[in-house]
């Protein structure tokens, strides 16, 4: 009886320390919690596994831990899947504009001579679609030249829009509409 006292609580202690290690390690997100539920209910059963072999001599702890593990498996995968899958989406979405905005910045320079900076460009986002990934709006800003520029006639009054529209040009104008696909109502020249 003093052996079986003595294992049960070098395991207990054992167990707690090991569990203990593990929840250091986990990093902080929302898996924590799910996590610190398992731990406190793996101690608890080892905890009352002599309560259980008392009472019932057919009771195995891996039997029932196999038997939770199952049950919420399945919720567990699905949930973070889905979590996974949205984040991946969405990161590639970004990187997609990203390396798009840099592709027509230079594919401008390249055949019209102008440098451009593309402030804003809205994609279709909708993975699946037949136009996924085509350009719905975009907004330009013409780099200016080190030469002196005349001075723009100043307007004093209320302007509702974040945004300054200037003067389009024509030649990157018709050449973003015609290579992107874009009607020229969503090609937007900014200041």
């Amino acid at each position: 009886m003093i052996n079986f006292l003595k294992e049960w609580i070098t395991n207990i202690v054992v167990l707690i320390i090991f569990l203990s290690l593990v929840e250091l390690i986990l990093p902080d997100n929302s898996m924590r919690k799910y996590v610190r539920f398992v731990i406190g209910i793996i101690v608890i059963i080892n905890i009352l596994v002599p309560v259980f072999k008392l009472f019932d001599r057919r009771f195995s702890l891996e039997e029932s831990i196999s038997t939770y593990e199952k049950k919420y498996e399945s919720y567990f995968e699905n949930k973070n899947s889905l979590d996974m899958q949205s984040k991946m989406q969405e990161a590639t979405i970004n990187e997609f504009k990203n390396n798009l905005k840099q592709n027509i910045e230079k594919d401008i320079l390249k055949n019209t001579g102008k440098k451009v900076l593309v402030v804003r460009l809205e994609v279709n986002e909708k993975f699946g679609a037949d136009d996924f990934g085509k350009i719905k709006y975009i907004e330009v800003k013409k780099e200016q030249s080190s030469e002196i520029q005349p001075v723009e006639k100043i307007i004093i009054g209320s302007n509702n829009s974040n945004t300054v529209h200037v003067n389009k040009d024509k030649e990157i104008l018709n050449y973003i509409s015609k290579t992107y696909g874009i009607s020229e109502e969503n090609i937007a020249f900014v200041k």
